[in-house]
C-alpha cells in the first residue's frame, strides 16, 4: 500500500480531480449551459463565454503535460485570480456571502497540486 502512496502519485491524483471539474466548467461554457451564460451575459461578458471557455479548457490541458505545467500553473492563477475579482465586483444575491470563496480554494488546490508535482518556481 505504501508504495502507492507516493508523491508522484498523489500529484497525479489532484490533477485528476481537477482536470474533471475543470473540463466540465470549459465544457459548460462552450456549449452555453443555460446557468452559465445568464450568469457571464448579466454581467456583460456573453460575447466573451467561449474565449473564456477556451483560455479555462488550454490552461488545464498545458498544467496536466509535465513539461508545461509551470506555464499552465500561471495561466490558471491567472484565470482563477480574474474569477476572484469577477466575484467581488459581482456580488449574488445574498451580498453578505461573497462568492469569490470557491475560486480562491481552487487557486489554493491547484499551487498545492503543483508544489505536490515538484513545482519549483525559483529553480531547476
Amino acid at each position: 500500500m505504501k508504495k502507492y502512496l507516493t508523491r508522484k502519485n498523489i500529484g497525479w491524483v489532484m490533477t485528476g480531480l481537477l482536470a474533471l471539474i475543470l473540463i466540465g466548467s470549459a465544457v459548460a461554457k462552450l456549449i452555453g449551459r443555460e446557468e452559465v451564460v445568464t450568469l457571464l451575459s448579466s454581467n456583460g461578458l456573453k460575447d466573451w463565454i467561449m474565449i473564456i471557455g477556451l483560455g479555462e479548457l488550454a490552461s488545464i490541458i498545458l498544467f496536466i503535460i509535465p513539461k508545461t505545467m509551470r506555464f499552465g500553473a500561471l495561466m490558471l492563477s491567472a484565470y482563477f485570480g480574474g474569477a476572484i475579482m469577477f466575484h467581488m465586483t459581482h456580488p449574488g444575491p445574498d451580498v453578505e456571502a461573497q462568492q469569490f470563496g470557491g475560486a480562491a480554494a481552487f487557486l489554493i488546490f491547484i499551487w498545492a497540486t503543483a508544489w505536490v508535482r515538484g513545482l519549483n518556481l525559483f529553480g531547476e
